[in-house]
């Protein structure tokens, strides 16, 4: 059995911290630093997961991928035809999943693989989105 890690990288704005005023400025540079240092943070999982697959002789593969997460997961899952499909849960609470829906409840309706679903505890989840 061989392993994918494909982790998501997305950006979602949320106005929240922001009661006291009336608009925020960011220019484009701002958003290509927020860009590049995701990258980074994206990029040091991998390493730090294929690392310790390797470790405990899982042989596995990693890539990045642009686009909407649900999308791309469904469409590498087509592809790649896992024996299943991990997923994790940032645990939002019904407010957040109504706008921003969630991944793992999309790939367990749209593969054609069992999905393991990882959810987080309550205690991990930040309490920033931002953070996240």
């Amino acid at each position: 059995m061989s392993c994918y890690l494909l982790p998501i990288i997305t950006l979602l704005a949320v106005a929240i911290g922001f009661d006291d005023m009336d608009s925020v400025y960011a220019s484009p540079g701002d958003f290509q630093d927020m860009k590049r240092r995701d990258k980074a943070k994206g990029l040091h999982l991998l390493e730090y997961f294929v690392g310790r697959c390797h470790e405990i002789g899982v042989p596995c593969e990693a890539w990045i991928k642009k686009g909407d997460p649900k999308e791309v997961i469904c469409h590498e899952v087509m592809r790649v035809q896992p024996d299943f499909l991990v997923v994790g849960c940032r645990g939002l609470g019904p407010f957040q999943r109504v706008f921003v829906g969630t991944v793992s409840e999309f790939c367990q309706k749209h593969v054609n693989c069992p999905v393991i679903v990882i959810k987080r505890n309550a205690e991990d989840t930040p309490r920033d989105p931002a953070d996240d």
